[in-house]
């Protein structure tokens, strides 16, 4: 497999697949180890599996990637992370918590971080298992097409998955496929299918909308812009700090008739760093919040779930409308 010139195989990317995922299984078209290739075009000392290649790929990378598989660049580019920027966070971040994104965490080349999602019955219903852009986002937190729960880990040891794995350690021949988990070989898409619960079938459909809409192109957005994901970010943000103490998440808990209160960490965390189980709970309250957002959090702030510099709290791209809402909670003295 040399330079300047096409490969003997050159899949094209899938529907909405993810960058790690399409380069995956280029290598496995040309039977060549994915290290190898690697090794190949970016140097040993640029390997892009000891970090996060779908938030971070360079251009150069991507370039040589279209050079050796005819695909254009812009449809390569659209495979990455990066395509969110303006629609789900505001501007690119080489390090540090990018919104909405969940984080890898590497030591060495393993994944010590719960950031690949996958959706069982969307990889046993593939004709080629690959794994899905939303699968990266915070916002998915179940399938929208067959209505379960996502998985964050492997079902047989509880592993992270690590797409890039199949073959390490292991002969070309014996390489394992994407689906299956590199550290004790389960077929994630064996798994078993749990229905995802809402509180209300309002919320549902709410939620679902906003889905949708992130898996459409962004020319067909409409009210799930950049505005509003910003201020789903910021309230989830209030629901998981430490200065407000679960007030928030209790009260509204409390409103939807959950009994069961989700354990937050200890330590200050993003909605990224919760896993999954624990982020839908979060998101369904925030999303509870949202649908009628002026009465429900002047609900919560007469019942002191929250206070007024938490709503604005380190938000610098806070939109109009939630200024609007927000600042008519800057009187303390009018709930005593």
């Amino acid at each position: 497999m040399g330079h300047g010139r096409l490969w003997p195989a050159h899949p094209h990317p899938l529907p909405d697949e993810l960058l790690s995922s399409w380069i995956v299984r280029v290598a496995q078209a040309n039977a060549i180890k994915l290290q190898t290739l690697s090794w190949q075009l970016f140097g040993n000392g640029k390997s892009p599996w000891n970090r996060d290649i779908d938030r971070s790929a360079p251009p150069w990378l991507l370039r040589v990637l279209c050079e050796h598989t005819g695909c254009n660049y812009w449809n390569v580019f659209h495979t990455s992370l990066a395509i969110y920027r303006g629609w789900l966070y505001p501007r690119r971040r080489t390090c540090g918590q990018l919104h909405w994104v969940l984080p890898v965490k590497v030591e060495g080349m393993r994944r010590t971080a719960f950031s690949q999602q996958y959706c069982p019955a969307c990889l046993a219903e593939d004709a080629v298992p690959y794994f899905r852009k939303q699968w990266r986002l915070a916002l998915f937190t179940y399938c929208p097409k067959h209505r379960i729960e996502l998985y964050d880990e492997c079902p047989g040891c509880h592993a992270p998955v690590a797409v890039y794995r199949g073959d390490f350690g292991r002969e070309l021949k014996d390489a394992l496929p994407m689906h299956v988990c590199s550290s004790c070989e389960t077929d994630l898409g064996s798994a078993v299918h749990r229905p995802v619960a809402f509180p209300t079938e309002e919320l549902r459909l709410f939620f679902d909308q906003i889905l949708q809409s992130v898996m459409c192109s962004r020319e067909s957005i409409g009210r799930f812009n950049l505005g509003f994901f910003v201020v789903l970010h910021q309230l989830c943000r209030v629901i998981c700090s430490k200065p407000n103490h679960r007030l928030l998440l209790r009260h509204l808990m409390e409103k939807l008739g959950q009994a069961d209160e989700p354990l937050l960490p200890t330590k200050r965390v993003g909605i990224e760093d919760l896993r999954r189980d624990v982020r839908h709970q979060v998101l369904t309250c925030v999303l509870w919040l949202l649908e009628d957002l002026e009465a429900r959090m002047k609900e919560a702030w007469l019942a002191k779930a929250v206070r007024y510099n938490l709503m604005m709290k380190d938000f610098d791209y806070a939109p109009k409308w939630y200024k609007a809402v927000t600042d008519r909670f800057s009187n303390w003295r009018i709930r005593a």
